[in-house]
């Protein structure tokens, strides 16, 4: 673990080769089991409702007939919402492309019908989680499911970071990301030297 600025970060988010690869996982981060869905934080719950009416023509009928009523979208309480799921696996926001499940909030937003909220922010970040020790903590929550995105990740030299930049910028700020991104080639550079020094 080593920290930048005062979020301690997980050694595996700037190791970690990881590029999703949805021709083999089928979108499975938004349909795993458990009960809950994407971890909401407070501000977001308002977002997430308004999102509802651009986001309806996207999804199934099954989610349609849930978010007629706005308050059936989230669950919980302050400072623990989740979005909801079906049959407790899929979020109630997904939709399914070619078999693949998809964000319908995304989709609105690219489309420029829900321009204020892309996607709850754990959502975005995902596979790094957050957790709060007296301080902030990010990680990677490792998840059978995603092991396709650990094999393609090598295959295109992509690690979790890279991936997740557009969320950490978001979460953290550009000149935070920048510092982490500066740790991690450096860090890359003394492992190639390393590597080199051994042969």
């Amino acid at each position: 673990m080593f920290l930048i600025d005062n979020i301690l970060v997980d050694d595996d988010i700037i190791s970690q080769p990881f590029l999703c690869d949805l021709k083999a996982c089928r979108g499975a981060c938004c349909t795993l089991e458990g009960g809950m869905g994407a971890p909401l934080l407070d501000e977001e719950v308002p977002l997430l409702k308004k999102s509802i009416r651009a986001v309806m023509k996207y999804l199934p009928e099954r989610s349609r007939k849930i978010l007629l009523n706005e308050s059936n979208a989230v669950e919980g309480s302050a400072g623990d919402y989740y979005t909801t799921c079906i049959d407790n696996a899929a979020c109630t926001f997904v939709y399914y492309e070619g078999g693949i499940a998809k964000c319908a909030i995304e989709k609105a937003y690219f489309a420029g019908e829900n321009p204020e909220f892309r996607k709850p922010l754990s959502c975005h970040l995902f596979p790094i989680r957050k957790a709060d020790f007296g301080g902030t903590y990010i990680h990677y929550q490792k998840f059978e499911e995603c092991e396709p995105a650990l094999d393609f990740g090598e295959e295109k030299d992509m690690r979790i970071y890279e991936l997740t930049k557009d969320a950490l910028v978001r979460a953290y700020g550009e000149e935070w990301y920048a510092k982490l991104e500066a740790y991690a080639l450096k860090e890359r550079e003394e492992e190639i030297k390393a590597i080199r020094g051994v042969r």
